[in-house]
This record gives structure tokens, C-alpha cells and sequence, in this order.
């Protein structure tokens, strides 16, 4: 469910996207814009579905245990302070506690992710992503992706009518192209039209239309987790 904020040796970049590594600490707090304060944790059921795992709650088996380091560590170094992605308690947040259940897919879905971001750069592979959380609306996604795009040069108002189903004019015609191709193929049962696929790829070439398709089809694995799962906002993001 991630972009690049700063590759990290070229790649590191997770399901969320770009801009730099900020130097704050992780445990500083966030404040999330009034469109946030109504997914509270308290009209969710993610920590009910899959309680947290933490080294500090002694409930992490020895792969866990890798992961969560793992997770926690790069995580860190990919978007630093700019989203939360690891609560003062240590429970990872976002799509990352889920994965510790399934230890043995962590690191296959986030060199995924690394390998999709690149792609595209970060404000077109921010406008797929804001394309598919328009049909997925997940809340975790949304908090995370508003910060991101913004970081990635996408405008506030943007970002607000893009997440709404509505893509501005003022976006650019690449962006309008895969931001179009992320919310047909996130709404879309059956083959893609071929008029939809022309019209993307005459604006984006081959490369454009399959790093678009990619990142789409990317953040629609991220939605469906984070949806399946209920994934709260972080107790730490404040209203």
C-alpha cells in the first residue's frame, strides 16, 4: 500500500510514496486534517481482528520476530516522521502488523511494493494510488496517501477531489492519464475496454500505461488487506 518517500539505495521505496526522510522522532505527534477525526479507532475493528504483535507485548514467535524488526527498521527509514507508521508502543501500523501474521510473505510483498514504485514518478504514482483509494476508501490510505501526495506535489485540493472520484484540470496530463486508469481498473469487473487502454496509452507509451497498471494493481493488494482487516488510524495521529 506505498510509494517512495526517498529510495533507499535506489529501491526502498513501500506501498505508500515520495518525498524526504524527515529527522524528528517517531513517537512525535501527528495531527490529522478534520476528514481524518471520524476514522478513529473506535469505529474500527482492526486491533479486535489482528491484535497487535510487539516485541513489548511478548506475543511474537522467533520469524515474527525478524519481521517485525525488519518492518520496523525499514519502515523507519523510508517515510521517517512524515506518516506514522509504528505507534509509541511499538505496534506497527498501517498494512505492516498484518503481515507479521504471515512472517513468511513480509518481505516478498514489500520487495513488491519497492520494485512497483519505481516505475512511475512520485506524483503519478501517488495519482493511482489516489485513484484506486477513491473506489477502496481505506481509511489507513487515505490518512497516509493525503500527507504523501501533497509531499509528492500534488495540491491539498488536489488531493481532496481526487480521493472524491474527481480528477481537477489542473493536474497533469499524465497524471490525469493514470489516475483515469487506476479508478476504471480498481472499479472494473471483466477485461479492461480497449477505448480506456488507448486512451491511457496514448498519453502514457507502454512503459507509462504498465508502471500505472502496476501500482494500481499494487495499492488494490494494500486496500484489500487494510480493508479485510478494518485497519484503524494510529492512536498517535491526533484530531
Amino acid at each position: 500500500m506505498f510509494v517512495p518517500v526517498k529510495p533507499l539505495n535506489i529501491a526502498l521505496n513501500i506501498v505508500l510514496c515520495a518525498s524526504s526522510v524527515f529527522s524528528a522522532s517517531i513517537a512525535s505527534p501527528r495531527y490529522a486534517s478534520p476528514q481524518f477525526c471520524n476514522m478513529s479507532s473506535s469505529h474500527c475493528a482492526g486491533t479486535t481482528r489482528f491484535p497487535p504483535l510487539t516485541p513489548g507485548n511478548d506475543n511474537l514467535d522467533a520469524a515474527q520476530l525478524v519481521q517485525y524488526n525488519y518492518l520496523a527498521n525499514t519502515t523507519k527509514a523510508v517515510y521517517g516522521t512524515t506518516i506514522v507508521t509504528a505507534d509509541p508502543d511499538g505496534s506497527l501500523q498501517g498494512p505492516f502488523n498484518m503481515l507479521l501474521y504471515t512472517p513468511t510473505v513480509a518481505q516478498p510483498w514489500v520487495n513488491l511494493q519497492l520494485a512497483v514504485a519505481g516505475l512511475l514518478v512520485p506524483s503519478e504514482a501517488e495519482s493511482a494510488v489516489l485513484g484506486v483509494l477513491s473506489v477502496t476508501k481505506v481509511k489507513y490510505g487515505i490518512y497516509a496517501h493525503t500527507i504523501l501526495a501533497e509531499k509528492a506535489g500534488l495540491t491539498a485540493a488536489q488531493v481532496k477531489s481526487m480521493l472524491g472520484g474527481h480528477c481537477p484540470s489542473s493536474v497533469t496530463a499524465r497524471q490525469k492519464a493514470v489516475y483515469e486508469i487506476a479508478v476504471k481498473l480498481a472499479k472494473t469487473r471483466g477485461p479492461l475496454d480497449a477505448a480506456s487502454f488507448k486512451a491511457a496509452e496514448a498519453v502514457l507509451g507502454q512503459d507509462g500505461i504498465l508502471g500505472a497498471i502496476q501500482q494500481s494493481a499494487a495499492f488494490m493488494y494494500a486496500s484489500m488487506m487494510l480493508n479485510a482487516g478494518d485497519v484503524c488510524l494510529p492512536s498517535s495521529v491526533g484530531c
